[in-house]
């Protein structure tokens, strides 16, 4: 097998991962503080897929192909359409630094999931890494748990913060009355925690129709996949996993048992509005949380009134926010609109929103004839799940997992 299949491999183990060099240049800071998500980072997830993308481009080179990807990019004129608009938008944007930089990791996961597109990559061939990097996660996940802290140790390589119960502005949750540590693994939060994994999971599932040591690792990582998920205590993922989990039981259960199929939904579904809406509304940390993204999600709105067609800029809805927003107390929520959708037509606009919209409309297309299931249910999970947070768009991992998603769904 060629040598970047392999890494491609690795890269997927290794998609969990955040170990990685921050840079904090003057442009990363709001208001004399500086943010995570405008400081340009180098992970070694990054450096696997520059290596994987340069011993393929090494390997293809020649002037038939060359003259392959010339034709293709003249076929699809729209791509470079695409391209253009997202240049001129970052090098207008207020904060170019942060737009420009945004912009370069967009087109790195293009990169990645057109290397995916182009090699014919199966789901079958990322079982057993995913697997892995569901297993191992799950793992760190319970021992953070049972620890209330941090695992320590050889796990700060790979991208394990440091933090226990007591550390300022960690995720925690109340059982029983007591105070409890929500669990990160190597993710920058719970939430980006069980969003993984349940993709992941909705992708290896196709592994239990193996036989052996594929089925048994599948099983396994599904297992400690659940249990992770349950111990994140992430709500939004909560309701998509049980929305997922009854799609599944009525695609099996249609043909046999119709009325009661249609019954169970019918319970099930008032159940959900009566009782997890609520809960979404509310979520373990609290009304304050409630009420910030709230305001997040009316700045946001401000953004979109202000700049409707072309947006504020890639990576600029944190930096233009103290511009947007009335100071609360002492402190600002120096945080993306928890809304993919809302974030898309902050940054980019309407023009950046029907852009986004078509491409994911050509992807379900392609899909649903090829009867992709389960990517279209991975799909599905995403678009859902960016209803409750932004993670799918500003956090690496999940990013990555992304655009794998999305090279093998154009197989």
């Amino acid at each position: 097998m060629k040598l970047h299949r392999y890494l491609f491999g690795l890269l997927v183990f290794l998609l969990p991962i955040q170990l990685g060099r921050h840079f904090w240049p003057e442009w990363t800071q709001v208001l004399g503080l500086p943010i995570d998500y405008l400081s340009p980072t180098i992970y070694l997830t990054d450096l696997l897929v520059f290596v994987i993308l340069l011993f393929w481009l090494i390997e293809t080179r020649s002037p038939l192909r060359l003259k392959k990807a010339v034709d293709w990019l003249k076929n699809n004129w729209w791509f470079l359409a695409i391209f253009l608009f997202l240049l001129v938008n970052a090098l207008l944007a207020p904060n170019k630094e942060a737009a420009i930089f945004k912009l370069a990791k967009v087109i790195e996961f293009v990169f990645l999931g057109f290397y995916v597109f182009k090699e014919q990559y199966k789901i079958n061939e990322i079982i057993l890494p995913l697997s892995g990097a569901i297993i191992y996660s799950a793992l760190i996940t319970l021992t953070q748990f049972i620890k209330q802290g941090t695992v320590g140790g050889l796990f700060w390589w790979l991208g394990e913060r440091n933090f226990s119960l007591i550390t300022p502005g960690i995720a925690k949750t109340i059982i029983g009355g007591r105070l409890i540590l929500r669990p990160y693994a190597t993710f920058p939060h719970p939430n980006v925690l069980a969003g993984f994994i349940l993709v992941s999971m909705i992708l290896i599932g196709l592994g239990i129709r193996r036989q052996g040591f594929r089925k048994v690792i599948t099983w396994f990582a599904l297992i400690l996949g659940g249990v992770a998920i349950i111990f994140s205590f992430s709500r939004s993922v909560w309701l998509i996993s049980i929305l997922v989990g009854l799609g599944l039981v009525i695609k099996n259960q249609w043909q046999k048992r119709r009325k009661s199929v249609l019954v169970i939904i019918t319970i099930i579904s008032l159940l959900l509005i009566s009782g997890f809406y609520y809960q979404i509304a509310l979520p373990l940390s609290g009304r304050e949380t409630v009420w910030q993204r709230f305001s997040l999600a009316q700045v946001a709105i401000k953004m979109i009134r202000a700049n409707p067609l072309s947006g504020i800029g890639f990576n600029n809805f944190i930096p233009q926010l103290p511009f947007y927003w009335q100071q609360f107390g002492t402190t600002y929520w120096l945080q993306p609109v928890h809304n993919i959708y809302l974030l898309i037509l902050a940054e980019t606009g309407f023009v950046g929103l029907l852009i986004f919209f078509w491409l994911l409309g050509l992807t379900f297309r392609r899909l649903l004839t090829t009867s992709s299931w389960q990517l279209i249910l991975a799909l599905s999970v995403v678009l859902s799940l960016g209803l409750f947070d932004h993670y799918w768009f500003t956090l690496q991992q999940s990013q990555l997992l992304l655009a794998i998603v999305f090279g093998l769904s154009w197989e």
